[in-house]
């Protein structure tokens, strides 16, 4: 079973924006791979910050962030090329209409019996205002849904569950680390 976790900051602002975006694109596990489709990812955040101020949106939520975290079971015994595969068609979603980025992250870690393991996850971070029509994405009940079930068409796993968080707690700060 995989998790979709949504993570929800709109007490920082722009400046979450900013950390979150340097957090996952910069590395923070043994392998890190950015991609998108349709943002410069090293300049993803003026990117970003262009749409929201044509559109007059600067304030509120500023991004979505999403955690796909996959099971050996989803991406094949994890094969990086196949789990590629499946954050490219995830993306697709919301490519059409949102600016969006997504880095695939490793984390190794030991077999009970020898050898290592590692399991891959996702971060997606999507601008929440559209670059075709200024709409907001709210990320409500209906749209989270709806995004759940492009997820279990895309990997033909019809078990993942959606947990809600917040990073209040957690600091982005990657000179800190």
């Amino acid at each position: 079973m995989g998790i979709f976790k949504v993570i929800r900051n709109t007490d920082d602002g722009l400046n979450y924006m900013y950390n979150a975006l340097r957090y996952v694109t910069q590395g923070h596990t043994d392998y890190d791979k950015c991609y998108s489709l349709n943002t410069d990812i090293d300049n993803a955040y003026e990117q970003f910050l262009t749409v929201k101020r044509y559109f007059y949106k600067t304030s509120g939520n500023p991004v979505f962030h999403f955690v796909i975290s996959f099971t050996t079971k989803t991406t094949h015994y994890n094969d990086l090329e196949y789990t590629e595969y499946l954050c490219r068609n995830i993306a697709n979603y919301f490519t059409d209409k949102y600016q969006i980025i997504w880095c695939i992250h490793e984390k190794r870690t030991s077999k009970k019996y020898g050898g290592t393991a590692s399991f891959y996850h996702a971060h997606f971070i999507m601008n929440s205002v559209s670059y075709i029509d200024g709409k907001m994405f709210r990320g409500n009940y209906s749209e989270i849904y709806s995004f759940l079930d492009h997820i279990k068409n895309v990997t033909g796993d019809k078990s993942w569950i959606v947990q809600y968080g917040s990073d209040k707690d957690k600091r982005y700060d990657v000179d800190e680390e």
